[in-house]
């Protein structure tokens, strides 16, 4: 019989298994809040779907103890530093199986190795959501039910009620929580509650096939994670194709596994004749012949829309639930990772009373901001790829005869060769963005009651906005706290200023006022009826100083844009959400007003 009994009393009852509510489950597991997860299919994702997983994800999977496990499943870096376009992975002519263009991707440069103690990797959801899935169950052994799916859900003032069916048995059951995470994909909780997600829903059809094949004689550059193939056979830009290799194991051109990602005429009668859309696969990658066996055909549409409300009642909406999108730029994913992460501290706190109820009103102020901006990047994207084919004079070609012309001319030395080449080079550097894209991964900007308007003098380095593509680290109020590698002072150990900021507290970060900073926090804490264990006093000095931690090559005390004698108040979800240049005249009033905002407490309330 079902582990689940017939009336069931939680705190959180998440609807849907996918990656953003099993994530959350392990991070109310870990914040030790009771929950039951419910979803309805037995086992989770059979396709590919999304596969880039960015470093802020990747962080967010570090602090609950999952980023091993996904480095060891996923792609080595080695195998995604770079993007290519080419005319065809392979074919007949001289220019069958030419690079158009290459471009550096998510593992290529600097730029990722500095600014995060992770980096991005590349793994398949249906590889990912199995590792999280089993790591959710261990936590939460008897309230993580597959095969379980919501009927009904009542809302009332202290809590809702649900009603639950386990299919393998076919019984029903009653769950009451004091509040609901909905991760259902948009299938259930939002048209019953009446969330519309807003936006354009027919921009593209598309048709996936998973399918395994030796590639290796055809994948020329083991380093390229995603090629674009512009075979000139196509139809304008419906002749583009995405591949993508797929692992286990072994990446690069010694994948076993390849998704391969074509678009469609909205409405084509002929998307669901499967041997055709092989056949077109076949003809787009230039290997009319390949023996190949296909584990799946997927069709799918390109949405880019929002939900109008992240939260009604008491129901949270989270990942695809609450946006959609192209999926340039891997994205998504991530996003519906950083949306639970917001949320699971937040739940915790107010459930024990350490929080104000209107903290919760602060997800939707801070994630929906995010959402929107996913929405509008990856939009941006897609149509970068737009620009890249009318640049290789193929969008527009009457027929093959006049695309394969203009890509011969491409190819040539003539002037008019040049010119398109030069056109094309503009067109995948303003395409750098989707793969580049630290800024919206890393940079985002939370703005809520709960963040404190930055009134602290600028310091020894003013706070720089991240531009499209870059990110340029900084302590604003509502940035996630900047990556410093720093030194224990008691253990040879080295550890990243994210690590010292866990998921159930604040951290105040310090440098040469550790002491009064510390008197002020135990008078805020008591002010506010706080446990003092909700927020640490953590020093970062010079080496020698005495300091927690030795800022050895002065990373942090760059970084940290305050004095030496300020302070920097990071959330348990490691956005900053209070400031100080120096120590004040009443620094424990300024610390109590700056710890009451950001739990939106009142004094002597909690």
């Amino acid at each position: 019989m079902s582990a689940l009994p017939a009336e069931t009393t939680t705190d959180v009852l998440i609807v849907g298994g996918g990656v953003s509510g099993l994530t959350a489950s392990l991070l109310l597991s870990r914040l030790d809040v009771p929950h039951v997860l419910v979803e309805r299919h037995p086992q989770t994702a059979l396709l590919p779907k999304a596969h880039i997983i960015n470093q802020r994800a990747m962080e967010i999977f570090r602090e609950i103890g999952m980023d091993g496990d996904v480095y060891e499943h996923g792609c080595p870096p080695e195998n995604m530093s770079t993007i290519a376009w080419m005319t065809s992975l392979a074919g007949p002519t001289p220019l069958h199986g030419r690079r158009i263009a290459r471009a550096d991707a998510w593992c290529g440069g600097p730029a990722y190795a500095s600014a995060s103690p992770c980096r991005p990797t590349n793994l398949p959801q249906l590889r990912l959501e199995p590792l999280l899935r089993r790591r959710a169950e261990d936590q939460a052994p008897a309230t993580v039910l597959f095969n379980h799916e919501l009927l009904s859900l009542a809302q009332a003032a202290d809590g809702v009620e649900a009603e639950i069916e386990d299919r393998e048995h076919a019984t029903r059951h009653t769950v009451r929580a004091r509040y609901v995470i909905a991760a259902d994909g948009g299938r259930t909780l939002g048209p019953a509650l009446g969330v519309e997600l807003e936006g354009d829903r027919g921009l593209l059809d598309m048709v996936s096939t998973h399918f395994s094949a030796d590639l290796s004689a055809y994948w020329q550059d083991d380093s390229v994670v995603i090629s674009f193939s512009t075979n000139p056979d196509g139809e304008g830009s419906l002749g583009s194709g995405v591949l993508l290799p797929m692992g286990p194991g072994t990446w690069g051109k010694n994948s076993r596994e390849w998704q391969y990602h074509s678009a469609l005429h909205t409405g084509d009668p002929d998307a669901f004749d499967t041997p055709l859309m092989l056949s077109r696969m076949r003809e787009m990658l230039g290997l009319p012949h390949l023996d190949a066996e296909i584990h799946s055909v997927s069709r799918w549409r390109f949405e880019a829309v929002v939900a109008n409300k992240y939260r009604t009642g008491r129901c949270f909406f989270a990942g695809d639930a609450a946006h959609r999108h192209p999926p340039n730029g891997g994205l998504g994913l991530n996003t519906a990772v950083g949306d639970v992460h917001n949320l699971a501290w937040k739940l915790a706190l107010v459930l024990r009373g350490h929080a104000g109820e209107g903290l919760l009103d602060t997800y939707e102020q801070e994630r929906r901001p995010v959402g929107r901006a996913v929405v509008e990047r990856a939009l941006r994207n897609w149509r970068a790829h737009i620009d890249i084919d009318a640049a290789m004079g193929l969008a527009d070609a009457a027929d093959p005869a006049e695309a394969w012309a203009r890509t011969e001319e491409l190819f040539s030395d003539t002037p008019a060769g040049q010119l398109r080449r030069a056109r094309v080079d503009a067109a995948v550097a303003a395409a750098a963005p989707e793969f580049t894209g630290q800024d919206i991964e890393l940079g985002y900007r939370y703005a809520s009651e709960a963040i404190a308007p930055d009134g602290a003098a600028p310091g020894r380095r003013s706070s720089g906005q991240s531009e499209e593509g870059a990110y340029v680290p900084a302590t604003d109020p509502g940035r996630t706290v900047p990556h410093a590698w720093l030194t224990s002072r008691t253990r040879a150990e080295r550890t990243s200023t994210l690590d010292l900021v866990s998921g159930s507290r604040f951290a105040l970060l310090v440098e040469t006022a550790a002491p009064a900073w510390s008197q002020a926090l135990a008078a805020a804490v008591g002010e506010l009826g706080l446990p003092a264990s909700l927020v640490a006093v953590i020093s970062i000095g010079d080496a020698g100083s005495g300091a927690d931690w030795q800022d050895t090559d002065e990373t942090w005390s760059w970084l940290s844009g305050v004095g030496p004698a300020g302070a920097v108040l990071v959330r348990p979800d490691r956005h900053v959400a209070w400031r100080a240049d120096t120590v004040p005249a009443d620094p424990a009033s300024e610390l109590t007003a700056a710890l009451a905002r950001a739990l939106l407490i009142e004094k002597g309330s909690s």
